[in-house]
């Protein structure tokens, strides 16, 4: 029934573009298992249960790198059962997840509650929507991946602050049970009743461009065939290899960052209805992505890209020693989310353009192993620092020597071809 869909809304407009917004959708309902999101519970948690803030970070950290080995495994899966089962799946996984977390009460709980919230929601509802976008543009990926953001970005905006307002007015007990509701009656249908896996199965072919004969679908298979990576091949690469280290960076950071966050504000003097705000600003430079998407990204070099991003993050990372006001760590969040967008895009652009899509659920699934590792790395030196210093000067030092040395990495990649690996 969904190809009878599909085909009628492709008279209207290139079916690509619903994929794209459905896909957007998607990221947003990752909120649940994003640090933007959890941060807002840890408070409750620790004036709630008496939990050293050193404890729960470890714990997220031990939860967060089990989910991200386990990533690889949702790539395959993605490949083998297509994007479209697996978004209805993680939908109904991620619901069953929400009212768990809304009963924990002890460290396994808690525990278990973040480990799913991770694999399901950063994890898996990043990682299957990430492999499907892709599938169905060529000429405007790197537009149509950016526009892939706007629903984290606008989860990055406004959920920190929707999670504080109902914690404060009712608890996070409530604040669980509510995603896992909006999950089952609102997210689910939409990916069941809409998504398709790829053009070729309702006749098109990326970017709805013309077919030449009737063997134009075949013809397209054979050239992905011959141009993309399976896993094991991009695995021999060092391309591979340095990416994912590269892609680590970004992720350590922010989630270290984000998930002290209220505690990083207090250390400023910033107060918490304030800093529910502020977290959200992280988010607004996305919205201006798509216009840089088209005249940066698609045009220069992505390795180009990478360095300088990295580079501005750097020197904002060490301005956060200098933050004492609300101004301040305004014009710090809003220069690290207009660096980190571009960073993310690009980077999800770059593994499409080295290796190609034929096979690319199982190579971002690998890919993203080293993104969820990278957030799971983040919150520990955060919270040792605190908890060892009283503050966070040291791990932000830290940090940014972290993003010269992936600036470093970004000059020894290049595009590889399949042919040279294959002799």
């Amino acid at each position: 029934m969904q190809k009878k869909i599909a085909l009628k809304l492709n008279r209207y407009l290139y079916y690509g573009w619903y994929i794209l917004i459905l896909s957007s959708i998607s990221t947003f309902f990752s909120s649940p298992g994003q640090t933007y999101s959890i941060s807002v519970f840890i408070d409750s948690y620790i004036a709630e249960f008496n939990y050293s803030r050193t404890l729960i970070s470890s714990i997220y950290s031990i939860a967060t790198v089990l989910s991200g080995i386990l990533m690889i495994f949702v790539g395959k899966a993605v490949d083998r059962f297509g994007p479209r089962f697996m978004l209805v799946f993680t939908g109904i996984m991620l619901a069953f997840t929400c009212f768990f977390n809304s009963f924990i009460f002890n460290i396994p709980m808690i525990f278990i509650g973040f480990f799913l919230l991770r694999f399901f929601g950063q994890g898996s509802l990043t990682l299957i929507p990430g492999s499907l976008v892709p599938q169905w543009f060529d000429k405007r990926k790197a537009f149509a991946i950016s526009l892939l953001t706007m629903g984290t970005i606008i989860g990055n905006m406004f959920v920190p602050a929707i999670n504080h307002f109902i914690i404060g007015k009712y608890s996070w007990v409530t604040a669980w049970r509510s995603w896992g509701l909006l999950l089952l009656i609102g997210f689910v249908p939409l990916m069941w009743f809409f998504i398709i896996n790829k053009p070729e199965d309702i006749h098109l072919l990326p970017d709805n461009k013309p077919k030449e004969d009737d063997h134009s679908d075949d013809e397209e298979l054979q050239q992905l065939a011959r141009t993309s990576f399976n896993l094991a091949e991009a695995l021999r690469t060092k391309e591979f290899w340095f990416l994912g280290i590269i892609s680590m960076i970004i992720p350590m950071i922010s989630t270290g960052m984000m998930f002290h966050f209220f505690s990083l504000m207090a250390t400023k003097h910033i107060a918490e209805t304030a800093t529910a705000y502020i977290i959200g600003l992280v988010a607004l430079p996305g919205f201006l992505i798509p216009l840089i998407a088209g005249v940066i990204i698609d045009r220069y070099r992505s390795k180009h890209i990478l360095f300088a991003m990295l580079g501005i993050i750097m020197i904002d990372l060490l301005f956060m020693l200098t933050v004492n006001s609300i101004l301040e760590a305004s014009i710090f969040i809003l220069v690290y989310g207009l660096a980190t967008n571009i960073q993310n895009v690009t980077t999800s652009v770059i593994w499409v353009k080295y290796f190609g899509r034929l096979h690319l659920g199982s190579i971002r699934g690998a890919a993203t192993v080293f993104t969820v590792v990278g957030s799971a790395f983040g919150t520990i030196p955060f919270g040792l620092s605190y908890d060892l210093t009283g503050g966070y000067s040291a791990v932000f030092i830290a940090m940014s020597v972290a993003a010269m040395l992936g600036m470093i990495m970004t000059l020894s990649i290049r595009k590889p071809i399949k042919a040279d690996l294959l002799g």
